[in-house]
């Protein structure tokens, strides 16, 4: 058996298994737990991010210059490309295009992310976390001072967390580095700067570092810092959550953490669909319910809403058909775009007996109508009932759009109230100046000879328009094909 065997066959075992064997055997040979030591501390000394000592001349890690630039180098590099522009020479921000200066600042740090995928490829890790680091944490910070409408430098944060990812799930890249990559995270993360302006990715890419460094006591004690010191409930929430997460995915028991933070909303949710799955339908029902009640006392219709679908769901799982009803009727009259309402309409249709419907379509269209502008879907349930009058009301309280796009069902009932609605359409628009308005002035003629009367209506008109507004050329050569 040679050293080459045991590495192949190592690599056939998952790293939980390695470590169990190890940490096992180090219990009960001190001379093996020594050596181990010894190893892994001087790993530790050499492969700090910025340390002069770091080995990138060895055969994994360089090309024999034994040499590191140190972090705040790269984190000065970085903030320089906000600093200054070289034509004007002046600070960005004052007297300088906003947009400029963000596409500028994001090429430069994406020629620094170049240059970290560069020195991975060289095998240089603690060269290419120090540079991805700095453009991540330097975006924020510089992030008001500019106009990224292009989401230029928004792509290039991403690109930095993609490397840094890749750095850090990487089994070549030394401990060490991965655990400064680690602390980075943990500190950054807990900034609200990167909440502030949409940069939330950090907490993902926490979440991948927690379950990468692999001592679950210290992540936990970490956790209990970050909720401890949290600075509101936003960021105690989230830290709640990454505990929870990190727990389930290393198999420990996160009930007593669930427990003892259910006044959360997301950790509720949590309790919630692990009781739905238990089919605990009443006892997951009655945590929606308080949490509705919370959420009243707070005043958040959202989260109302929410759980309001999640006893929805929890009332067509259990077969629930009675407040399924109730609930689907409610969710369809308040759900509003957060949900897609044919989904709550067909429930209703599909569960109302055929002797009960007229009088709940009635109630669910008179409701709507009350409450509301013009909405799509209610008008393709007026379509489907064909209830053509009701129909035509409902469209004149939308647009001019409404009534053309259901102008053909219409039509063999209204068409005279159809033209007269164009007409009007096309006098009010004959008044604004634009080539959009007169536009839609000569379409809207067209449509209307399409109707019986329509002819001599559109020919009035434009004798009309001709006079009236015969120095609008522009409207003139627009009414030439009607």
């Amino acid at each position: 058996m040679n050293q080459q065997e045991i590495i192949d066959l190592l690599k056939l075992a998952n790293q939980d298994t390695i470590f169990s064997f190890i940490a096992e055997h180090a219990i009960q040979d001190g001379q093996f737990y020594e050596k181990i030591k010894k190893i892994i501390m001087a790993d530790d000394d050499k492969d700090e991010v910025g340390d002069d000592k770091d080995e990138v001349g060895d055969e994994e890690d360089g090309d024999g210059s034994g040499e590191s630039r140190d972090l705040k180098n790269y984190q000065k590099m970085a903030e320089e490309c906000f600093d200054y522009d070289d034509h004007y020479g002046h600070r960005r921000g004052y007297g300088y295009d906003f947009r400029d200066a963000a596409d500028q600042a994001a090429d430069e740090l994406d020629n620094m992310l170049n240059d970290a995928e560069y020195e991975v490829n060289k095998r240089r890790y603690a060269d290419a976390a120090g540079m991805a680091m700095s453009v991540a944490e330097v975006i924020p910070r510089n992030y008001e001072n500019v106009d990224d409408s292009d989401g230029e430098l928004g792509a290039i944060f991403n690109r930095a967390m993609e490397l840094l990812s890749d750095i850090i799930q990487n089994d070549a890249v030394k401990m060490a580095i991965r655990r400064n990559i680690y602390d980075w995270c943990k500190q950054e993360a807990n900034d609200s700067i990167y909440s502030s302006y949409g940069f939330d990715e950090i907490h993902t890419f926490y979440e991948l570092c927690i379950n990468q460094i692999g001592n679950a006591d210290e992540v936990l004690d970490d956790l209990d810092k970050s909720i401890k010191e949290a600075k509101d409930n936003y960021y105690r929430s989230k830290a709640v959550i990454q505990k929870i997460n990190f727990m389930q995915s290393r198999n420990l028991n996160a009930q007593d953490v669930i427990e003892a933070y259910l006044e959360m909303n997301e950790v509720r949710k949590i309790r919630f669909r692990q009781l739905t799955d238990e089919r605990k339908f009443d006892e997951a029902i009655d945590l929606a319910k308080q949490g509705i009640a919370i959420a009243e006392q707070k005043g958040h219709p959202g989260t109302i809403l929410d759980w309001k679908k999640a006893m929805y769901d929890a009332y067509l799982a259990n077969g629930d058909t009675t407040n399924l009803l109730q609930m689907a009727e409610y969710m369809y009259l308040h759900s509003g775009y957060r949900f897609s309402k044919d989904e709550f309409y067909n429930a209703v249709k599909k569960h109302t007996p055929d002797d009960e419907w007229p009088a709940t379509l009635e109630r669910l269209l008179s409701s709507v109508e009350k409450e509301r502008g013009f909405d799509a879907f209610t008008a393709g349930i007026m379509h489907d009932h064909q209830l053509w009058a009701r129909l035509f009301a409902y469209c004149k309280k939308g647009n001019i759009t409404e009534i053309i796009n259901y102008e053909s069902a219409l039509k063999p009932h209204f068409e005279k109230d159809i033209l007269a609605c164009y007409r009007d359409h096309a006098e009010q628009r004959a008044l604004i100046t634009g080539e959009q308005a007169y536009h839609e002035v000569a379409n809207t003629l067209k449509r209307m000879r399409t109707l019986a009367g329509g002819d001599d209506l559109v020919n009035s008109l434009l004798e009309k328009y001709r006079t009236t507004y015969k120095r609008r050329k522009n409207m003139m050569t627009a009414l030439k094909n009607v």
